[in-house]
């Protein structure tokens, strides 16, 4: 009684769409062609930070860091071979063209590190002001004797002019240790140099990305190509890398990938359609309602999220995949049924049989990713909602469209040899005929996993998710960068509010490091950077430093002076005996220097760690590949520590942002949610399972072939090799909705059939043959990121398809061989 009123609005419902296909046709004909347009409008966003939550601590410190400091990252450009002389001669001429580009903010590429050396007389401690106030009365004495030896009195020091000339180039060598180059970004043990290229924009912006990537190159192969200019001939070779450049190379890469791989995954799953049912008529009525599906999909998609991210950039062919599989199943039992009366009859009278268990297996795999999408890890989030769009769609167009098109067209009457009985084939008597044979190579294989699933393995390098070409081109010139610095150059970094909180961060980092070193635990920061590094001791007082200077110099006989002047001019005398006139110059504009404040730090060095809005960066650089996720993880952990106890940072605020804490971020949340994610899916999945079958041990049989089968995926992957990375994760719980519905419409055909004379072998061969049909088509939508270039689209495709073709062959291979050896027991 209960199912009566379920009954008859199926039957009211098939009947409406049949007694109204032509409607129905016309008006998914026009909803389809808005969704065309809506489609069109769909943007692929492949910048790592869409897979981040949008409120994320995380990303709304790099949002304030970009406002106050600028973009972070650059783009690279290192040039290589030729003399050293014509390297920085290209440089200065690349930075003079760049700079005058508006999609460039500043170029970086040398240092004016002579401020530190006329300054250094404001970084010297008081003891060692005496000690040059010692030397430089010494040395006046010394220069007034030789001018005027009537007056002098005291014998004079030979050794004076050595002595202030050996203290002036040992603190002005200390003072210049404040910078890493001396003036280009050089080594002398490398042939080449390097300029980092700032943007006016973030490099999540694509096509600014794309954009000032291609500017910079072709500005770059101009000065190079100038005639006649000191470079020419030099055979001089550059490259051009960074941020801004692999996004921008990483975005065409996944375009290419999407008109590749979205042809092959759909020409796959036509000649699939084509080899099952040998009509070109059933392929054109699948595809019909298929296209719609996927079409609306799309343009939901628009409508709630405006964008595709890079795991759902080849959506539409899984969607492909996934939603042809309700029209397999449909036309399959209409076949069925064509021997019993007219096209439409067979049309209801499937639609009446199959709408159940079709309801479920839609049911348990919009389940999946029900609970995906409500994940706040966007990976899984924007997968879930995409999937479930399709799989909904792709579905309401099967259970309409689909019927009113087969009512318009027909259904093509097959021959005596397309319309044998299911069940004669080999595997099912192999299957039916030695079912513990078969039960015990499920449970050899089953062993067989356990042993190597331990084994499997998670991709720590985010540079494996980039393409082959990326990589090669690319990945040398990074460690190059890396070399020339001495360490990765995308550092981790932190805004704070004032000089002393900046200040109390290095502190506190710096004894963090040294009981890390101390207690062999080992630091992952190669190097800290903030203003109080460029700034002298804050105990010294700059006022009283300038008056000291000035009575130092107060005494000087005004000969002295002249005569300084003339030798750091060039003129006068040289030798042992005097300063020469470039330690003439320095000790010059050493005693003319003004004090020191971060204001009048250079301009290159100054916005680097102060805004123009008041606020300081503390910069902490990697002494490892940016691109490593468990070494990103030992950063965000040491790095939260620099901050501990320091007044006025909150928690949340106090964060160490760049590019190594993006990847580790996202591990992090993948890591804390994936478990969640997939406990919530088998969860529901077994809920919906057990609401229609009433049976918790029929539900159990139904869930057991998934369940081993993910057991087997994990073995295979660790046996054959095949890792775990941040794109494919976010795939499983997919794979536990899609192949649950293998086990859903066996149990149901073999409960509905095997009391009858060769029911289990029908039910085997007639469901057995959709669900490879289904499963073919399924596996070929993620067949299509197989042969994507980009590694990340790579791995989500050999994941899924090792995942749902072994789901379907548990099934295929437990559920028969169970029925068979209850069947033998019960008579």
């Amino acid at each position: 009684m209960s199912e009566a009123p379920h009954k008859r609005l199926r039957e009211r419902w098939i009947a409406w769409v049949l007694a109204q296909h032509r409607l129905v046709l016309a008006l998914a004909l026009l909803l389809t062609v808005v969704s065309a347009y809506l489609s069109s409008l769909l943007r692929v966003d492949s910048d790592l930070r869409s897979l981040l939550p949008e409120d994320h601590p995380v990303l709304a410190s790099l949002d304030r860091i970009e406002t106050s400091f600028g973009a972070l990252g650059s783009v690279n450009v290192v040039l290589k071979e030729g003399a050293p002389e014509q390297r920085r001669a290209l440089a200065d001429a690349i930075a003079e063209r760049t700079r005058q580009s508006p999609l460039v903010r500043d170029v970086e590429y040398r240092l004016r590190s002579d401020f530190f050396a006329e300054h250094a007389l404001y970084y010297l401690s008081d003891a060692e002001m005496e000690a040059l106030d010692e030397h430089f009365q010494a040395w006046t004495h010394y220069e007034l004797c030789r001018a005027e030896p009537d007056v002098c009195l005291d014998k004079p020091d030979p050794e004076a002019p050595k002595a202030l000339r050996t203290f002036i180039r040992s603190k002005q060598d200390a003072a210049l240790s404040r910078t890493t180059f001396k003036d280009y970004f050089e080594r002398d043990d490398i042939s080449a140099l390097v300029l980092l290229i700032h943007p006016t924009q973030s490099s999540s912006d694509l096509d600014f990305a794309e954009a000032v990537s291609n500017q910079i190159r072709g500005d770059v192969a101009a000065v190079l190509a100038e005639p006649g200019a000191p470079w020419a001939g030099a055979g001089i070779t550059y490259s051009v890398v960074g941020p801004y450049t692999i996004k921008a190379e990483e975005r065409e890469t996944i375009r290419h990938d999407m008109l590749r791989s979205g042809a092959f995954g759909v020409i796959g799953v036509v000649l699939i359609l084509y080899l099952l049912f040998r009509s070109g008529r059933a392929v054109l009525t699948l595809l019909v309602p298929l296209v719609c599906g996927v079409t609306w999909s799309m343009a939901l998609t628009q409508i709630v999220l405006g964008r595709l991210n890079a795991i759902t950039s080849l959506i539409s062919t899984v969607v492909v995949g996934m939603g042809i599989d309700a029209g397999i199943h449909f036309l399959v039992r209409v076949r069925e049924e064509q021997s019993r009366g007219s096209d439409r009859e067979a049309i209801t009278r499937a639609f009446a049989n199959l709408i159940g268990p079709l309801l479920i297996a839609s049911a348990t795999t919009l389940g999946a990713f029900a609970v995906m999408s409500s994940s706040v890890f966007p990976a899984f989030q924007e997968f879930g909602l995409i999937a479930g769009f399709g799989v909904l769609l792709c579905l309401l167009s099967m259970l309409t469209v689909y019927p009113a098109i087969l009512c318009l067209v027909g259904v093509k009457r097959v021959g005596d040899s397309q319309t044998q009985r299911p069940g004669r084939g080999a595997l099912t008597r192999v299957l039916l005929a030695r079912p513990g044979v078969v039960l015990g190579l499920v449970a050899a294989l089953t062993v067989g996993a356990a042993v190597f699933a331990p084994g499997a393995e998670f991709e720590n390098s985010t540079r494996e998710l980039q393409s082959a070409r990326t990589r090669a081109l690319y990945k040398p010139e990074v460690f190059l960068i890396s070399k020339i610095f001495g360490k990765d150059i995308h550092a981790g970094v932190l805004v704070v509010s004032t000089l002393d909180q900046a200040r109390a961060v290095l502190t506190q980092a710096r004894a963090v490091q040294a009981k890390r070193l101390a207690d062999g635990t080992g630091t992952v920061v190669a190097e800290l950077l903030a203003a109080p590094d460029l700034l002298p001791d804050p105990a010294i007082d700059a006022a009283k430093r300038k008056e000291t200077i000035a009575a130092m110099t107060g005494d000087i006989p005004e000969r002295t002076w002249k005569r300084l002047e003339e030798r750091a001019a060039g003129r006068g005398e040289d030798g042992d005996e005097g300063l020469t006139p470039e330690d003439a110059r320095r000790l010059q504009n050493m005693l003319k220097a003004e004090p020191v404040t971060v204001e009048r730090l250079p301009p290159a060095i100054r916005d680097k760690v102060y805004s123009q809005d008041g606020l300081f960066a503390v910069y902490a650089y990697p002494n490892f590949d940016a691109a490593d996720i468990s070494m990103g993880l030992k950063f965000m952990e040491e790095t939260a520590k620099y901050t501990e106890g320091v007044e006025g940072l909150q928690s949340d605020d106090a964060l160490f942002v760049g590019e190594t804490t993006v990847y580790a971020l996202m591990y992090k949340l993948m890591q804390s949610e994936a478990p969640t994610v997939l406990a919530m899916a088998l969860g529901l999945i077994a809920v919906i399972v057990v609401a229609q079958i009433r049976s918790l041990p029929r539900t159990l049989l139904t869930l057991a072939p998934l369940l081993l089968g993910m057991l087997w995926l994990v073995g295979l992957m660790a046996a054959a090799g095949v890792r775990f990375t941040l794109f494919n994760i976010p795939i499983l719980p997919a794979i536990l909705g899609i192949g649950v519905d293998n086990g859903v419409y066996l149990t149901d055909r073999i409960r509905h059939l095997r009391d009858e004379a060769g029911g289990l072998a029908h039910a085997l061969g007639e469901t057995g043959a959709a669900i490879g049909a289904a499963t073919a088509t399924t596996v070929m939508g993620f067949a299509a990121f197989i042969i994507a270039d980009s590694g990340g689209l790579r791995g989500i495709g050999v994941l899924a398809v090792c995942g749902i073709g072994i789901a379907a062959v548990t099934a295929i291979l437990v559920l028969p061989s169970v029925a068979a050896i209850a069947a033998r027991r019960r008579r």
